[in-house]
């Protein structure tokens, strides 16, 4: 969620794709929400347990959350006060303030709470994160080294849909919502057991997905979706990361390349790409899984007990007795450590190391590779995207130019496909080409019209390229479609004052500033 102009031009790849639709089955959850879960008559032990569970949890309503304050390095204060069961949090800096109501809190507490403010129809994240190891307010992971952090990040569907059950987008924008803007807050049954339309209708175990009893790429793709989040992730031509249905392989809808230096890169969300490093995986020839330890429809009560009960299944009779006699195997082999993109919490290690191994950063430059190789028809052109996104991420020039000679290529073979023209006219503006990204913006407007970002990645250009008229044209244009579009109300507004137009920049400050300041 970084909100940088490279990144904004960079998420017109996800903004592009159309809302979830709400499903048969939703009105079925909806119609029976009063009579108790939908499932509980079958699955009464499942559904008691899973609500016990940290994906039950995974996104509420913000209640009376905990006050706090704290100040950052660059002297920037932070607030946190409930009042009649709603929290607010307030910023000040250099004499400016800023307050907002807190709308949603992401995350169980297992290690952190983050915030999400609402702006009218429009969700953005809130700079500030509790972490419940220190049971104290700090930046969240991401903002750290943010000179000015604010309230202006934008919370895209990508992002929340490991957190919500149905975020629900409006078409051709970044962070516009419905209203309310999830179907359903938690992560709910069918992202692990699929569409649930028909098993409602006649419950039978051959219309539900059962993960156990699917292929091995099939069944992994169930935890990966969420627990596996690479370098970058990259897009099928016409899908979105929301098409992806439990029961098929990830790379129907998107590709997850991850890093050859990954051992050395200790991150919150790659538990998949840990596990895979161990030689539990490797020496079961990938029969072991996340299901092997982790029940997903309950918490343990007795957390060490439980999973060294896991190992005992394997090792029972193969250690010795006063090391098998042990009731903490996790705490040795499993520690919990800093991550890399962790803010200050800690997280479990899922290498399962022996006790002596230590993992040390490596200085070689880290190439991308894919964790599943795609239709090979989609090979070389996934691979130029996640070279691409993943050197504007990294803002390192020398990924940026194989990506972009890459994508020379590959436009040949996709010439009416948006991503690559939109990632094209990235690299050729941060490459200092405004005349080049325009021609590759305006492909993509075409291909994608009514399109909030499409229209203010050619207002960008065109701006660099000083066409001051024209771009504010399209930039107005993407303001109508979405009018809390930062990037293209900040360049509009200069673009007024470039022309002496002090009353039109003032004006539309006024209204983002309206706009902003919440419900």
């Amino acid at each position: 969620m970084d909100s940088d102009r490279s990144t904004n031009l960079v998420l017109s790849a996800y903004s592009t794709r159309t809302a979830i639709a709400t499903r048969p089955a939703l009105l079925l959850l909806l119609a029976w929400s009063s009579h108790g879960h939908p499932c509980e008559p079958c699955h009464q032990k499942e559904v008691a347990g899973y609500a016990r569970s940290n994906m039950a949890h995974s996104l509420r309503r913000a209640a009376t959350e905990p006050d706090g304050t704290f100040t950052t390095t660059l002297a920037t204060t932070f607030t946190m006060r409930a009042d009649r069961g709603r929290t607010r949090q307030r910023r000040e800096h250099a004499g400016e303030v800023a307050e907002y109501p807190i709308e949603y809190v992401i995350g169980s507490g297992a290690h952190a709470l983050g915030y999400l403010l609402r702006a009218g129809d429009h969700l953005f994240q809130s700079p500030v994160c509790y972490y419940t190891n220190r049971r104290a307010y700090d930046l969240a992971p991401g903002y750290e080294n943010l000179p000015d952090p604010d309230f202006t990040r934008p919370v895209t569907e990508a992002c929340l849909l490991c957190h919500a059950g149905q975020p629900l987008l409006v078409k051709g924008t970044v962070n516009r919502y419905q209203s309310p803007p999830f179907a359903q807050e938690a992560i709910s049954c069918d992202r692990c057991h699929g569409p649930v339309e028909r098993h409602l209708e006649h419950p039978s175990r051959g219309n539900i997905v059962n993960p156990v009893k699917l292929p091995q790429a099939a069944r992994d793709s169930v935890c990966e979706q969420c627990h596996l989040a690479g370098a970058a992730r990259v897009l099928n031509p016409g899908k979105s990361f929301a098409d992806f249905h439990p029961g098929r392989p990830l790379e129907e809808v998107f590709t997850i390349y991850v890093t050859d230096r990954s051992n050395n890169d200790f991150k919150v969300i790659s538990h998949s790409e840990q596990l895979a490093q161990s030689a539990c995986v490797r020496k079961s020839e990938s029969k072991l899984w996340c299901g092997t330890c982790h029940n997903p429809h309950d918490k343990p009560a007795q957390p060490a007990r439980y999973y060294a009960s896991r190992c005992m299944d394997c090792h029972r009779g193969k250690l010795p007795a006063e090391h098998a006699a042990k009731s903490d195997c996790t705490g040795c082999h499993m520690p919990r450590r800093p991550a890399r993109d962790g803010g200050h919490a800690v997280f479990t290690d899922h290498r399962i190391t022996r006790v002596s191994q230590s993992h040390k950063e490596n200085a070689v430059e880290a190439e991308l590779v894919a964790w599943r190789v795609p239709d090979a028809n989609l090979e070389q052109r996934n691979m130029a995207l996640a070279l691409a996104n993943w050197g504007v991420e990294r803002r390192s020039p020398a990924q940026i130019v194989r990506g972009y000679r890459m994508l020379t290529e590959v436009q040949k073979l996709f010439p009416d496909d948006p991503e690559v023209f939109n990632a094209l006219g990235t690299t050729l503006l941060l490459g200092k080409e405004p005349g080049e990204a325009l021609r590759a913006f305006e492909r993509v407007l075409q291909l994608t019209p009514e399109n909030a970002v499409s229209e203010q990645n050619v207002g960008i250009a065109l701006n660099a390229a000083g066409e001051f008229r024209q771009a504010a044209v399209h930039l107005e244009r993407s303001l109508e479609i979405d009018p809390l579009l930062l990037p293209a109300a900040t360049t509009l507004m200069n673009i007024y004052r470039r022309q002496g137009d002090d009353v039109k920049a003032s004006a539309l400050a006024d209204r983002i500033r309206k706009r902003m300041s919440g419900p």
